[in-house]
């Protein structure tokens, strides 16, 4: 074997322990980030975003429209979901969660596409009338999303 062989597969091993080294202490700062944005948030979510998620999630309820909320504020990323599952039309979501910042996002799916992730608050902002302004957008844009399409073949 040449010279020129071992060293660069010495330059390769070398540049390697590198990127584990690099993508460990990437991970361990992922980790202590995701600690803090969960020990942060999930109080405010609960005391502010999740009594609207079920007063909103009973009255769509007796509406007609089924819904259902995910407390996964323990999970990574830390975040509430309120899904909307209307009988014969598509299922949307709604998600709150918790970012580095500390802030929160708005996500919003609806019939599978992404429709609404402009939405973001600081955590230290969070109120129920951001919340409120949410769930308001989110509601709309689903309730619209489960009116059928009238046909080109027909009235």
């Amino acid at each position: 074997m040449s010279d020129n062989g071992g060293d660069d597969l010495t330059r390769i091993l070398v540049q390697h322990r590198e990127d584990v080294a690099a993508a460990r202490l990437a991970a361990e700062q992922r980790a202590r980030n995701d600690a803090t944005a969960r020990h942060d948030c999930e109080g405010p979510l609960r005391t502010v975003a999740l009594p609207l998620f079920r007063e909103w999630s009973k009255r769509l309820g007796v509406e007609g429209y089924p819904t259902s909320i995910d407390d996964r504020l323990g999970c990574r990323p830390p975040s509430l979901i309120l899904r909307l599952a209307p009988r014969a039309g598509p299922e949307s979501s709604l998600t709150l969660a918790c970012e580095v910042g500390p802030a929160v996002r708005f996500r919003m799916v609806v019939g599978g596409k992404e429709v609404g992730t402009d939405l973001q608050t600081p955590l230290a902002d969070l109120a129920s009338p951001i919340v409120l302004d949410g769930l308001g957008r989110f509601v709309t844009k689903a309730l619209a999303a489960t009116i059928a399409k009238r046909s080109d073949c027909g009235p």
